[in-house]
């Protein structure tokens, strides 16, 4: 591995986080056509933190989440997941549906929670691909609702462990002023991260 992920340059982390910021971009327009409703998001922060470490930070290996997970080809090869808090689903779901008392774990409402995660992602991943002249894909959703440690966990063997780090950004929602917040989660092996860090360093 080229690059030492977790100590990037400003500029480096300035370059991702505007990638991120253009997908979000894209991916209101998308979602607000989805749902017929007034969608906001915002990314207010950007952080490397070892994968060991990222349970603890999104509030702890035991929370329960909904997980949005894409596997990312071409490339770059990785995994892309949207977490997704047991209230804020439930905020998503109300908002949109109309209902008031949402079970998370019906068909209908795991099926929404996954579209959003797969128009987030996919908004994502376009940006990264334009932004950086990169050939990318994204795979067709997968939707749990379990404990973030073993969703990671389970990420961790799919790739063999070859991801250290993981880029994570906060992530705000408003539905019709409703706020609900969730973590947008990138992981990348460390041949795929030179080479996107490698293509931003091009640029720069």
């Amino acid at each position: 591995m080229k690059y030492n992920i977790s100590d990037l340059t400003e500029i480096q982390i300035s370059a991702l986080r505007e990638v991120a910021n253009i997908g979000i971009g894209n991916a209101v327009t998308s979602l607000s056509k989805m749902i017929s409703k007034e969608v906001k998001i915002e990314v207010p922060d950007l952080k490397v933190e070892l994968i060991e470490k990222v349970p603890e930070v999104a509030g702890g290996a035991d929370t329960i989440v909904s997980g949005v997970i894409m596997q990312v080809a071409g490339d770059v090869d990785g995994y892309i997941m949207m977490m997704i808090s047991e209230s804020s689903v439930k905020t998503i779901c109300s908002t949109i549906t109309g209902e008031e008392d949402i079970d998370i774990l019906s068909p209908l409402n795991q099926s929404l929670i996954e579209e959003v995660g797969h128009i987030l992602a996919g908004s994502y991943v376009s940006s990264l691909s334009d932004f950086l002249g990169l050939n990318i894909k994204i795979s067709t959703p997968m939707q749990t609702f379990d404990m973030l440690g073993a969703i990671i966990d389970h990420i961790l063997i799919e790739m063999s462990k070859k991801a250290e780090h993981a880029l994570l950004f906060d992530t705000l929602f408003m539905i019709e002023g409703h706020q609900m917040d969730g973590i947008f989660l990138t992981l990348f092996d460390p041949d795929s991260m030179d080479v996107v860090l490698e293509r931003i360093d091009r640029m720069i």
